[in-house]
């Protein structure tokens, strides 16, 4: 059996990133994985409702504005609109025209356990020029119920430009370029790492992009790569290197980076369409290990393994693997704590580089899931 291992991974080491088998896996294994184009123009209420549906009710140690959420659950429902349905739901479409959220419920309120300061409303953060499918509308009119393509939930309405689908298909089969460092801000309006934007035209030291607003603006060509980025080990460690510090934001709902999400934007650059969740992200790429006995093992076997397109899991978070430094192995990830060895927790809250025999987290080996090669 450790002979298949050491084979399948010097296999993969040698096939590298292979973008359409990765995007094809993604689509076929996640059920909220869409390609909008193929979207249908309608679908059942009965199917709309489920999915509107998938994380109520809330649990009852939540908490809004510092009062128990069962004060608010009516005034949410409420909001559903369900009485707003048809049998069949006409499908229309549309995109973001800046960063917004994506929200559980159709609410801006906060919704945390005691003592934390999770928003547990928040899903993701959307970039501008997500593509949507628009199905439904919240009593209030504030609020939109949408599929982006690897998410779905609430948006505001305020944040959409609604369109017909022939106007987004043609959006969506313009080049684009793609944001290849930390965020930009243009006109106002601030694309984070992997966001896309249409191309008007370009030049050797210039590419011509469409805002969402209409606007067409020459950026240079160190802020974005044309189509997606060549991967490479050192233009990944390069991304990441440039993020660190960077804080910890759950659901990216200050305009930052979770852990999924950080893993989802970095390998937006170089072409591919991974889910949004980790536990998502675990169904994607080969899987060569599911838990260890020890360190040693795991760390033999990440010797073996391409650096920057392994990924490790533990329940509910995603960490890349950087390599190796100095022999020990190297991981990249956005946390908010860890645990030494020795049991003591550290409050990390940011994009962090760990070496995991200086810093003492050898015991993390205990925790990993599963252990996916890209390729």
């Amino acid at each position: 059996m450790k002979a298949l291992v050491f084979v399948f991974l010097l296999l993969s080491l040698s096939y590298g990133l292979n973008r359409e088998r990765i995007n094809s896996q993604a689509l076929s294994q996640i059920d909220f994985m869409v390609r909008l184009e193929n979207f249908p123009q309608r679908i059942p209420s009965t199917k709309l409702l489920e999915w509107i549906y998938f994380d109520w009710p809330p649990k009852e140690d939540w908490l809004i504005d510092g009062k128990s959420i069962s004060d608010y659950k009516n005034a949410i429902e409420l909001n559903f609109n369900k009485e707003g349905l048809s049998p069949e739901v006409q499908v229309s479409y549309g995109w973001t025209i800046r960063r917004t959220n994506m929200r559980m419920y159709p609410t801006s309120k906060t919704i945390h356990a005691k003592g934390k300061d999770l928003d547990y409303n928040q899903y993701t953060l959307l970039e501008p020029f997500t593509m949507l499918a628009i199905l439904h509308q919240s009593k209030d009119g504030q609020w939109l119920y949408v599929h982006a393509p690897y998410m779905r939930g609430w948006v505001a309405s305020k944040d959409v430009r609604q369109s017909t689908k022939e106007e987004l298909i043609k959006l969506s089969s313009m080049p684009k370029a793609v944001v290849k460092v930390k965020s930009i801000n243009v006109d106002g309006i601030t694309f984070g790492l992997g966001s896309k934007l249409p191309i008007v035209q370009s030049s050797k030291s210039e590419i011509l992009v469409m805002l969402p607003n209409g606007n067409l603006k020459s950026l240079p060509r160190s802020l974005l790569a044309e189509g997606f980025e060549d991967f490479s080990e050192e233009k990944a460690r390069e991304i990441l290197e440039s993020m660190l510090g960077t804080p910890y934001d759950w659901g990216g709902k200050n305009g930052r980076w979770d852990c999924s999400s950080l893993v989802q934007s970095l390998y937006w650059v170089f072409g591919l369409e991974l889910p949004r969740n980790s536990s998502q992200q675990a169904k994607v790429g080969r899987v060569i290990a599911t838990k260890f006995s020890s360190y040693e093992e795991m760390k033999s076997v990440l010797e073996k393994s391409p650096p920057f397109r392994t990924l490790l899991f533990m329940k509910g978070h995603v960490m890349i693997f950087g390599g190796l430094e100095n022999k020990e192995p190297v991981l990249y990830h956005s946390v908010g704590s860890l645990r030494y060895d020795d049991g003591t927790l550290i409050r990390a809250g940011a994009i962090v580089k760990n070496r995991l025999e200086t810093e003492r987290l050898t015991n993390i080996y205990r925790k990993i899931i599963s252990v996916n090669i890209l390729e």
